[in-house]
């Protein structure tokens, strides 16, 4: 079997934008920031106060078997799946709205969550007008870091994440090297993620949801 050695700045030169450094690391240092950045800016009362909605929205929908439609696009298609699943365990109907599948018609009853770093993404925008031009649903969230964007001025509620999109210009800086360990929008898709899947954890704890009762609808969603 091979010997694979793990290169580190004392053994072998990581090079990021022409410096040594020890990539890994510095990526997960700047993504842990922006996590405690966010914890900081959410906790304000000026805005928990629109997680707050958010929750009582969501807790709403389950309780009255509101169906959920999620629209995201690319890497944050991804996190809204993974929201989309954990949904599922709390005993939630939803769909995944993209331009390849087919859903049912939206209902006046029904929530839709949006999740644009950028809050510009032509899809995204395209799809949440055509959804929204055939039904007002029962609420609308949009979760952006650019809340006056098309995207963002749609939500009933609308949620503020800090975090660099791919609409935010990269600042050429000597040294600064946040653009490749964080590139594009992963410093918004880390939070967004960490943000759902907390949310579900606040969620499972006011339904009074043991793991064992999520264990369960994960076997049936499965």
């Amino acid at each position: 079997m091979p010997n694979y050695e793990i290169m580190t700045s004392s053994n072998n030169d990581i090079s990021v934008n022409g410096k040594a450094k020890d990539a890994l690391f510095r990526s997960m240092e700047l993504i842990m920031k922006n996590l405690q950045t966010n914890m900081d800016h959410l906790n304000k009362p000026k805005y928990f106060k629109y997680t707050q909605e958010f929750i009582e929205l969501i807790q709403n929908g389950i309780k009255n078997k509101r169906r959920f439609f999620l629209l995201a696009s690319g890497r944050s298609a991804f996190i809204i799946q993974c929201f989309a699943t954990r949904l599922v365990h709390l005993g939630a109907k939803q769909f995944i709205i993209t331009n390849t599948r087919s859903n049912p018609a939206m209902r006046d009853k029904d929530i839709l969550i949006v999740l644009s770093g950028s809050g510009t993404t032509e899809i995204v925008v395209s799809l949440l007008q055509s959804y929204v031009n055939k039904v007002k649903p029962f609420g609308i969230v949009s979760i952006t870091s650019h809340p006056k964007t098309v995207i963002g001025r749609m939500g009933d509620i609308t949620i503020k994440l800090i975090g660099r999109s791919k609409r935010d210009p990269v600042k050429e800086v000597e040294g600064d090297d946040t653009a490749v360990l964080t590139p594009e929008g992963t410093a918004f898709e880390q939070v967004a993620f960490t943000y759902l899947d907390a949310i579900i954890a606040e969620l499972a704890t006011r339904l009074g949801r043991t793991h064992a009762d999520m264990e369960r609808e994960h076997a049936v969603a499965e």
